[in-house]
C-alpha cells in the first residue's frame, strides 16, 4: 500500500468530498523519506504474511474493495512502533456472534479475531500481544456500548475492532453505533479503532449506515459486507466459499478471508510506517447522531437494588454477558427501580421452554412497552433488551416491570438495566 495506491483506493471508495480532501493532505504530506526509522527495516522485511486463507484465491480487487478507508492511521502507526519496540500491547474485539466465533471450528482459534491476533504475535515476537474476544451472540451496538465499559475499556486496549453490521437493524442503532466508536476513541488510553463490517448470504446488514460512521471519524474501515456483495454479482466469490448454511456465519474460510482483509491492512500499514506522516489523531465534536450513548453503563444486580421487589429474587441468569447477577421470578411477581439517566433500558433473558412470561414496563406510571420473554421456536435462549426512555438530559425515573393481564408464562428473568448519563 503505497502511497499513491492509498490515494487510488480512496478515490475509488470514498464519495465523502471533506474526508477524501482531509484524507489526500494527509497522505501526501506522509510520503517523503529522510525522517528516522520508527521501526527497524528488518522487522518490516519479515513482517508475517496476511492469513493463510487455504484454497481461496484472494485478489487484488477483493483487497481494493475490503480495504475501505484506511482512515487516519496515527493512533495504529504509534501502537506498532510500541510493539516493535517489545511493548505490551492489549488487542480488543467487540461484536456478536462472528466475532465470538460461531461457525468457526474450533471456534476459540478459528475466529477471525483470534487468527488476525496471531499477525501480531508473528510480527512482534519480542512483545506481549493481549487477546481479548468480547463477542457475543444476538448482541447488538446498544448492548454493546453500554458493555463497553466492563468487557473491553477495563482493560485499557490499544486497538479496539468493532463488529455489529449483521445484528444492527433498528432505528436507533446508527446512533448507538456512533456512540460505540465515539467512547472507545475518547477513552483514556485513546486506542485505535477499526470498523469492521461483515455481511450476510443474503447482503442483509447495516454496514452503509457503520460506514458513514466511520468515516466521518476517519477510522479505518474494513468492509467485508462490500466483498461478498460483489463478489455474488460477479461470480467471483460464492457464499459456499465462505459461510455456513444458515447463511449468516461464517464457516471456517469466510474467518480466515476477514482475518486476511485485516492483516493485509495491517501489512500495508507496516510497511509505510517510516515514510507516511499522519497528524495527531483527534476526535471531531461535529457528529451524524445526538450520540446519547457515549457515557453508558450495563447495571448488574450488584451494582443497583430495586426500590420494590415482590416475587423476584437476586439470581444467578444463565446469559452470555459477562456478569450473571440478575434478577428473577417463577411466579409473575413485580419489581421497579429508579433511574437517574438521560436514557435506560431493561436485558431481559429470552426462553426457548415455553416457561417465560409478556412484561409490562411503565415509566413514571405510564406503561411505555411490553416484553416477550418467550422465545420458543427460536434458535436458543439469548439475551434480549427493550428501551424504556431516551432524553437529551438526565433525569429521575421510576421503571416498574408488571406482567402482562394475559401474560402465558410466570418466568421471567432481567439480566440488568441499561443506563446512560
Amino acid at each position: 500500500m503505497k502511497c499513491i495506491s492509498l490515494i487510488k483506493n480512496i478515490v475509488r471508495y470514498i464519495y465523502v468530498p471533506v474526508i477524501f480532501s482531509t484524507f489526500l493532505i494527509s497522505t501526501l504530506s506522509g510520503c517523503h523519506s529522510g525522517q528516522n526509522n520508527r521501526v527497524s527495516p528488518d522487522l518490516i522485511a519479515t513482517m508475517a504474511a496476511p492469513t493463510d486463507t487455504g484454497s481461496l484465491t484472494v485478489t487484488e480487487e477483493m483487497i481494493d474493495i475490503g480495504i475501505q478507508n484506511p482512515g487516519n492511521l496515527y493512533r495504529l502507526m504509534n501502537i506498532m512502533e510500541r510493539a516493535a519496540h517489545g511493548e505490551e500491547i492489549t488487542i480488543a474485539y467487540i461484536g456478536g456472534s462472528i466475532t465470538d466465533g460461531s461457525s468457526a471450528s474450533p471456534q476459540n482459534t478459528s475466529c477471525y479475531a483470534y487468527l488476525s491476533t496471531k499477525w501480531w504475535e508473528d510480527t512482534f515476537p519480542e512483545a506481549t500481544i493481549n487477546y481479548i474476544n468480547a463477542g457475543i451472540g444476538a448482541t447488538d451496538s446498544y448492548l454493546g456500548v453500554h458493555r463497553l465499559q466492563d468487557d473491553v475499556l477495563a482493560y485499557e486496549p490499544d486497538l479496539v475492532i468493532t463488529e455489529f453490521s449483521v445484528n444492527d437493524y433498528r432505528s436507533w442503532n446508527k446512533e448507538t453505533y456512533e456512540s460505540l466508536l465515539r467512547a472507545i476513541l475518547l477513552s483514556d488510553n485513546e486506542p485505535a479503532v477499526i470498523a469492521l463490517l461483515l455481511g450476510t448470504e443474503q447482503d442483509y446488514n447495516y454496514a452503509t449506515e457503520h460506514a458513514q460512521v466511520a468515516f466521518k471519524l476517519s477510522v479505518s474501515t474494513i468492509n467485508y459486507a462490500a466483498v461478498l456483495s460483489e463478489g455474488r454479482k460477479n461470480g467471483s466469490l460464492s457464499w459456499a466459499d465462505v459461510g455456513n448454511p444458515d447463511g449468516v456465519h461464517p464457516a471456517n474460510g469466510g474467518h480466515a478471508l476477514i482475518a486476511h482483509l485485516l492483516t493485509q491492512f495491517y501489512c500495508d500499514v507496516l510497511s509505510e510506517i517510516n515514510t507516511a506522516d499522519y497528524p495527531e489523531y483527534v476526535v471531531t465534536e461535529d457528529t451524524l447522531t445526538k450520540s446519547r450513548y457515549e457515557d453508558a453503563d450495563l447495571l448488574y444486580a450488584s451494582d443497583i437494588s430495586p426500590v420494590a421487589m415482590e416475587g423476584f429474587i437476586q439470581s444467578d441468569i444463565p446469559s452470555a454477558l459477562s456478569h450473571t447477577d440478575g434478577w428473577a421470578t417463577t411466579t409473575g411477581g413485580t419489581i421497579s427501580f429508579e433511574i437517574t439517566s438521560c436514557e435506560a433500558g431493561i436485558v431481559f433473558y429470552q426462553t426457548i421452554d415455553g416457561q417465560s412470561g409478556q412484561y409490562d414496563i411503565y415509566v413514571d406510571g405510564v406503561c411505555v412497552t411490553t416484553i416477550d420473554a418467550d422465545y420458543s421456536g427460536g434458535w436458543g435462549s439469548c439475551c434480549d433488551y427493550v428501551e424504556c426512555y431516551k432524553n437529551d438530559i438526565s433525569e429521575t425515573h421510576l421503571i416498574e416491570l408488571k406482567p402482562s393481564e394475559d401474560s402465558t408464562g410466570d418466568y421471567f428473568a432481567i439480566c440488568g438495566i441499561c443506563v446512560g448519563y
